[in-house]
């Protein structure tokens, strides 16, 4: 099963996308999607009508939608799945700067999954994986290792960095505009299918995926 990890719309300041913009272009291309993740920039939206949105896309299109977000922390940026209430109840997700740390072990104890993002782009992730991975074990359990707006040095630094430590490598195009140039580009394979953003958590925490480059000729 295919999934890209990492997508922005309008509900991202840097965005003008909506969900039903890549929705349109995967269904014209031949990128067998089976899941988008919409992790918007400091934002967690909890709004019953958008979920309702989400749904009804997700039947008309037949790829499954979950949700998730990017958070700001003092050393770059965290994809977050499997937010849960305790964890909204621990972390405001619109603040910046957050201590990595506990919110990395929060999410993990919670089921969910915090995975560094473009870790040697615009990050001192990348740098520090070593020592983070010595303080916070399993709860570091993936790195997003494909990125589609990275360079291929920021990309292969980030696999190497992967395989050293071995950690689950994922991938997620960082799209923001539903055009080719940005979306489709890199996904995640999962061995399995998943239905809810609980079992995505739980497939990328078992290491069951690795990251999927698309063909640019669809």
């Amino acid at each position: 099963m295919l999934v890209d990890l990492h997508v922005h719309t309008r509900l991202s300041s840097d965005s003008n996308a909506v969900a039903e913009d890549y929705l349109e272009l995967a269904a014209r291309s031949e990128s067998r999607l089976g899941a988008i993740c919409f992790t918007e920039h400091r934002l967690y939206p909890a709004d019953p009508a958008l979920d309702l949105e989400y749904e009804a896309l997700s039947e008309r299109f037949g790829v499954r939608i979950f949700k998730g977000i990017e958070a700001d922390t003092e050393f770059g940026h965290l994809l977050i799945f499997g937010l849960t209430q305790e964890v909204l109840r621990r972390y405001d997700p619109e603040a910046r700067l957050h201590k990595c740390e506990p919110l990395i072990e929060l999410v993990h104890d919670e089921g969910g999954i915090a995975i560094p993002a473009h870790p040697f782009r615009d990050s001192g992730f990348g740098r520090r994986l070593d020592d983070l991975l010595a303080r916070l074990g399993p709860a570091l359990g993936a790195i997003e290792v494909l990125n589609g707006q990275n360079s291929e040095h920021e990309n292969t630094m980030a696999e190497t960095a992967a395989q050293k430590l071995g950690l689950t490598a994922v991938g997620g195009s960082d799209a923001h505009f539903a055009t080719p140039k940005w979306f489709l580009t890199c996904m995640t394979e999962l061995e399995r299918e998943v239905r809810t953003v609980e079992e995505l958590c739980a497939e990328i925490l078992a290491g069951r995926a690795r990251p999927f480059r698309l063909s640019p000729s669809y």
